[in-house]
């Protein structure tokens, strides 16, 4: 795992095992860029977004209001438990 030819990867130092983390990164990121340009058709595909679920509903709440809104909308949304006599 070494991308800097001065020195293998374990004698580097954080800042420089930084610096190497970002220039790979970017890397991914221009070749992933590249392949998603070239695999694109050139029309837009016909899918439709499907209807919201409440997984969807959940997660808006949780990003909107908090986990705390998001788990009071789930309990309100539980079926009763059974009572046994």
């Amino acid at each position: 795992m070494t991308t800097n030819a001065s020195k293998p990867y374990h004698e580097m130092t954080p800042a420089e095992r930084l610096a190497d983390r970002i220039a790979k990164n970017r890397g991914i990121q221009e070749r992933v860029a590249a392949y998603s340009k070239a695999s694109k058709p050139a029309e837009k595909s016909g899918r439709q977004r499907s209807t919201p679920t409440v997984l969807d509903e959940f997660q808006q709440i949780k990003r909107t209001q908090g986990i705390d809104a998001a788990s009071e909308f789930v309990r309100r949304r539980q079926k009763p438990l059974p009572v046994s006599k």
